[in-house]
């Protein structure tokens, strides 16, 4: 039996997307007619997004895996 472990993805995306505040603020800017700062928050959250990928789907589950 092979045993795989997965990161939660969804955890360390979490803990590493920049704060609401952020993006409240940003909001405002881009009202007022400056977009730089929604633009460098969605650049922030895509990075995290980069940097902890989904699992492919496709992929088994290790409480799938069956003894071979």
């Amino acid at each position: 039996m092979k045993i795989v472990h997965r990161d939660d993805y969804r955890a360390r995306r979490a803990a590493d997307y920049p704060p609401l505040t952020e993006l409240a603020d940003a909001l405002v800017h881009q009202q007022a007619g400056d977009g730089s700062k929604l633009c460098a928050y969605l650049d922030a959250c895509r990075a995290v997004k980069a940097r902890y990928p989904k699992p492919d789907p496709a992929a088994p589950k290790s409480s799938e895996s069956k003894t071979t």
